[in-house]
């Protein structure tokens, strides 16, 4: 990950320990790659052995290992700014599940369409800097600690970057196709995520309604709160009561 970000309004506290472990394990292997030979090329995603011996694991292996300190810094560095909010809001499961669906994703992609050898975290730092731009559209960076530009383009603008470098086959020794991949596959996985959101909210409601009769339906009990918050309660009469004690009544029943 080449690029330096830095948060403004950002609201997260220390990192979850996803977050964590993620940067100890990155930390720990690095460490291993100057002192244990032959640990980087028998755990670097190789295209052609995944490809021809099934070196299936490399998928995963290759998102521990950097090429310099520079290159596992700022990987880091965005791991921490931006995943730490992610994982806040989406758990540590989910979001485990995000960063590896991204990486292992952007892994499978360069064994298909390329021959040279990859390290790195950024296929799933990419992943989330997309995920991020998604549910945090409208937060403004300072891209480079310059620039100041809104989550969502900052998205815009390195996926295009990305997108542009892979096609014309850049030879500066950053894999480019690699961080797409990853911005691919997290995004697949964040409209899989949507979808389902949707069709279980779908399925709520039309619940809610079944169950309810209509009365005390969301939109009725709704519609009754808003007068009470209008009128006060002395307005309602006997019938919408009745509807919001009954409601009550369900939802209670519902959560336990």
């Amino acid at each position: 990950m080449r690029g330096y970000y830095r948060q403004r309004g950002f609201h997260g506290g220390g990192a979850g320990s996803a977050v964590l472990g993620l940067i100890i394990a990155n930390a720990a292997f690095f460490l291993l790659q100057g002192f244990v030979p032959g640990f980087t090329n028998a755990l670097a995603l190789t295209p052609h052995l995944v490809r021809e011996e099934l070196k299936i694991y490399q998928l995963v292996s290759y998102m521990f290992l950097h090429g310099s300190f520079i290159h596992i810094f700022f990987n880091l560095f965005v791991l921490y700014m931006f995943g730490r909010e992610l994982e806040s809001i989406w758990g540590t499961g989910k979001f485990l599940a995000y960063y590896f669906f991204s990486g292992v994703g952007a892994g499978v992609i360069t064994a298909l369409m390329t021959d040279y050898p990859v390290v790195g975290a950024s296929g799933a730092i990419y992943g989330l800097l997309l995920a991020y731009g998604l549910t945090f559209p409208n937060r403004r960076l300072l891209l480079w600690f310059i620039i100041p530009l809104k989550a969502k383009y900052a998205v815009i603008l390195f996926g295009a970057i990305e997108f542009f470098l892979s096609m014309t086959g850049a030879q500066d020794g950053i894999a480019h196709l690699t961080h797409l991949g990853g911005m691919i596959f997290g995004g697949l996985l964040m409209a899989i995520w949507r979808m389902k959101g949707a069709q279980t909210q779908k399925r709520k409601d039309s619940y809610l309604d079944e169950l309810g009769g209509g009365a005390i339906s969301p939109g009725n009990v709704d519609r009754i709160l808003d007068k009470v918050l209008r009128e006060g309660p002395e307005s309602l009469t006997d019938d919408e009561r009745d509807i919001l004690i009954r409601a009550g009544k369900f939802y209670r029943q519902k959560d336990r």
